[in-house]
């Protein structure tokens, strides 16, 4: 290798950081023949000599690999290989695809996203696990050729490359139009991505070039050569080689016998012309079939499409061999071109006519060869297919290409599926019927939704519904609807809607489409907020599933219902959905719908307080999840787990429960990682303090879509949940004012509009602040909210894992806040008793308190010792769970409560002052300036009043001064 030394040691630099950890992906960048794969191959033998595994894979053919191709060829890697593996390679790939329950059509799209999330986290397993001891040097080459999946599964590689031993070095170039013409950018923005940019080389290497090519390399010979060449190295090695042809008497002076010099290009192609001429009849034949072929290839094909037997080619691969045409491939059997440049510049001497026979021609012999094995070869038969065509006679074109999608999709391989769906359009352009042209677009919506471009699903399908409505096909309507996935985004659901109800209007749709319509009706319904109406239509539709004997259509219609029911006063319906549920799961076989079965039934649990009983489902949850691939049944377990956890006052495992389902859900970019990690730490930091819990520190990572100025209150999941956390983090701060900020992000609470399933939470969480905050008629509005559901507990009907103790707990909250002590005192003593007997030990210390506090200021008689005697008891439980927050409440109150058997005041005379002012009603800003000290000394002051009295807000302050003799008689002073 010429001219490349201080790249290679860059590269050689690298990989010695990846040995020491720093794992990293290098991105060898440059034209067509600069030298990208040799430096690779010279990095990669440095590294084997140095006792690096080495793994090499090359793409090669835009739109010829099967889905994941690249991949598959990494695994067929020895380097790659574990023990116990198939020395072969057989089924190797096949183990990593099907390790887990393949999805069925019931199961839903998010079955298929998480086996695609465990295959690629199988693929980094045996990529890591390859790297120990002595690291990995893993060879990328022609990237710019591999398959859309491939570029997909490389992304996720990339992402999680810190930290491991591995060094990916991939070379690449910007591909013609067509091909994953954005890999390049989408991998250069990694952090870990590193780019080495190769240029031509400088005039001194293009002389070292000549002379080892035998040829004159004066200063002034290798300027002209680097001149006409940009120091590409290839470019030099056939201007080198037809210069020495000329030396010999050959055609290669300036531009060929007699001719005017060209360009260089061009000159190569014609030198390359005249070698091919010196090849036997049989040689040319061989090598004009290659490069329509592809740039690598079978010798088995070859043979069929030259109608040959396979022993007939032997020497003729020898000869093109020796000729510097053909190179041995990457597989036994296989052969590629010495370089894609001499392929282009035989295919461009073939006519256009020729071109087309041998694509077909390959096309049939790909078929005939792989017979009943087809589906990794139907990509390039799709492209041998697409090549052939002529206008008029598509059809077989336009079929290949989606036949291969099809197979892309069930493969997992969505990009892939969404390239081929479009080919298939676009080649059908004109000619496809409009039959043909709806079932594709839907094709293409769907796939397009799986790999996560909503925008361009929800077009495609909107499309297809708006040319079924002028045509006024209920059934097309149907299809397309079952397509549109319902997102919380008012038009688009609205336009879900449309479409059901036309699909409805009739009544000749199959009575399982009809259901399945209504289903996917009801469900944006609900995210329309139509409650009301979705009740109705899911109540139609799971009926109609029933009696209609299809368990598609019945899973359908039992999801929609259970969404529909999920508001809180559907806690009873929704248990028997879940055995519903559970029971399609046991006729189909299904590990997928027992998950959301069982996910159900632990909602229900939590609603009714069974804590024991989540505990039993958990175990069998834990079963189900054992036989499911990728992160979805993992964070689901592990959300219902930390909330058990917390509920029984085991904070330091939820916190960690909840921290491992944050990064199973990070680790993909999940927008619920976030949620569902904060609701778990929010709730244990009311118990332990936010600062123990963590919140404090996830808050410090919140992502862009959450911060609250940027949350929509009216509408998602998130509504007002980032506003009131921030608020708790801010009072916990003792920053009020920012606090008050932070709650009037969340906007009025009338106007609060969480989804059904997290009212619940939403109030609970709303109401802490507002207790805090002295919000009164807040305070009255959210009680009334909770009024309904006595005897239930505060859980969430679906979703991320919540349970905040019984209704009665915040609706006595809510009551001493608002002054109602005796009715505080009979549901916090009512909340105390229901968690002794669920074992929800956290919440019965917090209630226990609660109602000490409330009894301290009702002093009725007996309210005193029963609130010491209260004391004793939830101090020794909070000791035990490391409630500080609550043992320092507690030791205030009993503090509060001796010195007020010695007839003392809790508070010092300042403070009493203070509370004097505050029952007066001024602000901290005017009781500082009546006491000549600053605004922020005033806070304080108002501050340790509360925690001394075991207040929440300055009105119970105020109602205590005016009862209080100590501070009455300053006030009447």
């Amino acid at each position: 290798m010429v001219g490349r030394d201080r790249e290679l040691a860059r590269v050689m630099l690298l990989l010695d950081d990846a040995l020491a950890g720093g794992g990293r992906l290098v991105l060898c960048t440059g034209e067509a023949g600069i030298g990208k794969t040799r430096l690779a191959e010279e990095a990669a033998a440095s590294a084997a000599a140095r006792g690096v595994p080495v793994a090499w894979a090359r793409a090669a053919d835009a739109g010829s690999l099967p889905p994941y191709g690249l991949w598959q060829l990494v695994l067929d890697e020895p380097a790659l290989r574990a023990a116990g593996d198939d020395p072969s390679g057989a089924g190797l790939w096949s183990r990593v695809f099907s390790a887990a329950e393949r999805p069925a059509l019931a199961d839903g799209a998010d079955s298929g996203s998480a086996q695609r999330f465990a295959m690629f986290a199988e693929v980094r397993r045996r990529l890591a696990q390859a790297a120990r001891p002595d690291g990995l040097l893993l060879v990328l080459d022609d990237l710019q050729w591999a398959d859309e999946a491939s570029a997909v599964l490389l992304a996720d590689v990339v992402r999680q490359l810190r930290g491991t031993f591995i060094l990916v070095l991939a070379t690449y170039r910007e591909p013609a139009a067509g091909t994953s013409a954005g890999l390049l950018p989408r991998l250069s923005a990694d952090a870990n991505t590193e780019r080495v940019d190769l240029g031509g080389l400088p005039a001194g290497a293009v002389g070292d070039m000549l002379l080892a090519a035998g040829l004159p390399a004066s200063a002034e010979a290798a300027g002209q050569v680097h001149s006409e060449t940009g120091g590409n190295p290839f470019l030099v090695r056939e201007l080198a080689r037809m210069l020495t042809e000329q030396r010999r008497g050959g055609p290669g002076g300036p531009g060929g016998p007699g001719g005017e010099r060209g360009s260089v290009p061009g000159r190569v192609a014609e030198a390359t012309a005249h070698r091919l001429a010196q090849l036997s009849a049989p040689a040319r034949a061989l090598v004009r079939t290659a490069a329509v072929a592809g740039n690598n290839f079978s010798a088995g094909v070859l043979a069929a499409i030259l109608d040959v037997p396979v022993l007939a080619l032997l020497g003729p691969l020898d000869e093109c061999r020796a000729a510097g045409f053909l190179v041995a491939g990457d597989r036994p059997g296989d052969h590629r071109f010495s370089h894609a440049l001499v392929r282009s510049a035989v295919a461009a001497r073939l006519s256009a006519a020729e071109q087309r026979r041998l694509h077909a021609a390959a096309a049939d012999a790909i078929e005939a060869l792989y017979e009943g094995q087809l589906d990794l070869h139907l990509a390039e038969v799709a492209r041998h297919r697409v090549e052939a065509s002529l206008p008029g006679d598509r059809t077989d074109a336009v079929a290949a290409c989606e036949a291969a999608a099809e197979v892309a999709a069930q493969s997992l391989a969505f990009e892939e599926a969404v390239r081929l769906y479009r080919q298939a359009l676009s080649v059908g352009e004109g000619e496809t019927g409009e039959n043909d042209r709806s079932r594709l677009e839907l094709a293409l919506a769907e796939a397009l939704h799986r790999s996560g471009d909503l925008p361009g699903s929800q077009q495609t399908a909107a499309g297809v519904g708006r040319r079924a409505e002028r045509r006024r096909d209920r059934g097309l309507l149907a299809r397309t609807a079952l397509v549109m996935e319902a997102s919380g985004v008012p038009e688009w659901d609205g336009e879900i809607c449309r479409i059901c109800e036309q699909a409805l209007a009739g009544d000749d749709l199959p009575d399982g489409l009809r259901t399945r319509v209504s289903s996917r009706y009801a469900q944006a319904l609900v995210y329309r907020g139509e409650y009301d109406r979705a009740g109705q239509v899911s109540r139609d539709a799971l009926a109609d599933a029933g009696s209609a004997g299809d368990p598609v259509a019945l899973v359908d219609a039992l999801r929609a219902r259970q969404l529909a029911c999920c508001a809180p006063d559907g806690v009873a319906e929704r248990a028997v959905l879940a055995s519903r549920m559970l029971a399609a799961a046991d006729a189909a076989g299904s590990a997928w719908l027992e998950l959301w079965g069982r996910l159900w039934r632990i909602d229900t649990l939590f609603e009714t307080g069974q804590l024991r009983s989540v505990r039993r489902e958990l175990a069998d949850l834990e079963g189900c999840t054992e036989r499911l691939p990728g992160p979805l049944a993992r964070w689901h377990l592990l959300e219902a787990s930390a909330a058990l956890a917390l509920a029984t006052g085991r904070f330091t495992e939820a916190n960690e429960l909840a921290w491992q389902a944050y990064k199973v859900f990070s680790d993909m970019g999940h927008p619920v990682a976030f949620g569902g990690c904060s609701v778990i730490l929010g709730q244990a930091g009311l118990h332990i303090g936010l600062d123990r819990s963590g919140l404090i520190e996830l808050w410090n990572q919140i992502p862009a879509h959450l911060r609250v100025e940027d949350v929509d209150t009216t509408r998602g999941v998130a509504t007002v949940f980032p506003a009131l956390t921030l608020a708790l983090v801010r009072l916990h701060q003792g920053e009020r004012a920012a606090a008050e900020a932070a709650y009037a992000l969340a906007g009025p609470v009338r106007s609060w509009t969480p989804v059904p399933a997290m009212r619940m939470a939403a109030w609970a969480h709303g109401l802490a602040v507002a207790i805090r905050l002295g919000r009164m008629a807040d305070i009255e509005f959210l009680a009334a909210r909770f009024e309904p559901f006595r005897g239930q507990h505060v859980a969430n009907g679906a979703g991320p894992g919540v349970y905040m103790g019984p209704v009665e707990l915040p609706l006595g909250q809510a009551a001493a806040a608002l002054g109602q002590l005796d009715p505080a005192v009979e549901d916090l003593r009512t909340a105390a008793s229901i968690c002794d007997t669920n074992g929800a030990r956290g919440y019965a210390v917090q209630a226990r308190v609660e109602l000490a506090a409330a009894l301290t200021r009702r002093r009725s008689p007996g309210d005193r010792d029963d609130a010491l005697a209260v004391l004793a008891a939830a101090g020794r439980e909070a000791g035990q769970l490391g409630m500080v927050p609550f043992t320092e409440w507690i030791g205030q109150l009993q503090a509060q409560l001796t010195a007020r058997s010695a007839g003392d005041s809790p508070l010092s005379p300042r403070e009493l002052e203070v509370a004097r002012l505050v029952g007066r009603g001024l602000t901290n800003k005017q009781i500082g300036q009546a006491l000549y000290v600053s605004e922020r000394t005033a806070e304080n002051h108002v501050q340790h009043i509360l925690v001394k009295l075991g207040f929440s807000n300055r009105s119970q302050i105020a109602a205590w001064a005016s009862a209080e003799p100590g501070a009455s008689r300053q006030m009447s002073t």
